[in-house]
């Protein structure tokens, strides 16, 4: 199979581009306009060229590519913000976005890109009582789009149009590995066959990801094995809507995903290290981290003290609550030991908030991607926190790079 490439807009921190590599898919390019996010980026893909601001690129003097990614700007679609939408100056850079994918596509007789990938907050959904994402799709597949019936986008669909098959799911990071709960909608438009549907939604492994990444566990599926409720969603069945004489088909559900089994790991942890993203050892640390563990309903619940002194848990489950105390924790840090990972408040207790390189565990990232710029200068935690924050979880991005790349494999047999 030939070289497979991406071309990546919004960059950020290269969050794409590194799912990408776990299946030998290289970036050619990324546009992106932070400074720090551009020098971390050219640390670790010093091949990548960059290509600037967005509204200032043309995409039929790019190389050509056969996957362009972007996660727009979601400060305007978010419930967090002001819910301008895409009438947000940065939500509306989607537009710059769909752009470059069509004058690329112009200028290559419609060969390039094959597969356009968005990443954005559940709110794109809800935007504008839903004509944001109603517009999102009339842009990228070149037709109107009517709005469902029922006044509401599901958390998973499908339009087809002739020269675009596009499908959009709601992934939640927590069932792909990682220790957090993230949810972002994920939509898969392919310009040159039916596969948008395909990727998102067919089951398959991630085996490839935990093989690029040396862990010893494989075989985790993001997706249950038919099981509509482990899948995560309120029924298996398509939703009132069904496919409208449109080519509009909207899927009922919540999110596509699998619980961990028993014994799984995150994707990306590694032996010997401390297993952030760990979905089912529940007191995993690093160090000898001690943390005092106690009850929900202990404090002022009428069942006595702390109960117990043990390891610190890095994901707490069920009730219980993980706490430390300031004189225990600086003693131990003066020591080199590690302190709780997380920590509630309770009491005479304090909490802490999640260190960058947990947050680069969280979010699927090898430890210290963000610490350094390409000149081996240290970034400052508060930019680590920005950066990571608005990048994607890679294990979701990863298990579409996957689906793209079969189809791309297959294409080529």
């Amino acid at each position: 199979m030939g070289e497979i490439t991406l071309g990546s807009l919004f960059d950020g921190i290269g969050g794409f581009s590194y799912a990408a590599s776990f299946y030998g898919i290289r970036t050619l390019w990324a546009s992106e306009v932070m400074a720090d996010c551009i020098s971390v980026t050219k640390r670790h893909f010093p091949e990548m060229r960059h290509v600037g601001d967005i509204t200032k690129i043309h995409g039929g003097r790019l190389p050509p590519v056969d996957i362009i990614t972007f996660g727009s700007p979601c400060q305007g679609l978010s419930i967090a913000g002001q819910r301008l939408g895409l009438a947000d100056g940065r939500s509306g850079l989607f537009s710059e976005a769909v752009r470059v994918i069509y004058e690329m596509k112009e200028a290559t007789d419609g060969r390039y890109p094959r597969f356009a990938l968005w990443e954005n907050v559940p709110g794109a959904l809800s935007s504008a009582g839903g004509r944001d994402f109603k517009a999102v799709l009339a842009a990228l597949t070149k037709g109107e789009v009517p709005m469902p019936r029922s006044g509401k986008w599901a958390n998973a669909g499908m339009v087809r149009r002739d020269g675009a098959d596009l499908a959009w799911c709601v992934y939640d990071a927590q069932y792909f590995g990682t220790a957090q709960r993230r949810r972002r909608v994920f939509l898969v438009t392919d310009f040159g066959g039916r596969g948008a549907g395909e990727i998102l939604f067919v089951p398959k492994s991630l085996r490839g990801y935990f093989e690029a990444g040396g862990t010893p566990r494989q075989g985790l599926s993001a997706f249950a094995g038919g099981d509509t409720a482990e899948a995560g969603g309120d029924g298996g069945s398509p939703s009132g809507e069904g496919m409208t004489d449109e080519g509009v088909y909207c899927i009922a559900g919540n999110t596509i995903g699998r619980q961990p089994q028993n014994g799984g790991h995150g994707i990306g942890c590694q032996p010997g290290l401390s297993y952030t993203l760990t979905t089912a050892d529940r007191h995993v640390v690093s160090a000898p981290a001690i943390a005092m563990r106690m009850r929900s309903g202990c404090s002022g619940g009428g069942k006595g003290p702390l109960l117990q002194i043990e390891k610190s848990g890095t994901l707490a489950t069920g009730n219980d609550q993980y706490l430390f105390e300031p004189e225990r924790e600086a003693a131990m840090a003066m020591n080199g030991q590690a302190c709780g990972t997380l920590p509630a408040a309770a009491q005479r207790y304090v909490a802490r908030r999640l260190t960058p390189l947990e947050c680069e565990r969280l979010q699927g990232f090898p430890d210290y991607w963000t610490r350094y710029r390409h000149d081996g200068r240290e970034i400052g935690d508060t930019r680590r926190y920005e950066m990571l924050g608005n990048s994607i979880a890679v294990p979701c991005a990863a298990y579409i790079m996957q689906g793209m790349r079969q189809i791309l494999a297959g294409d080529e047999d």
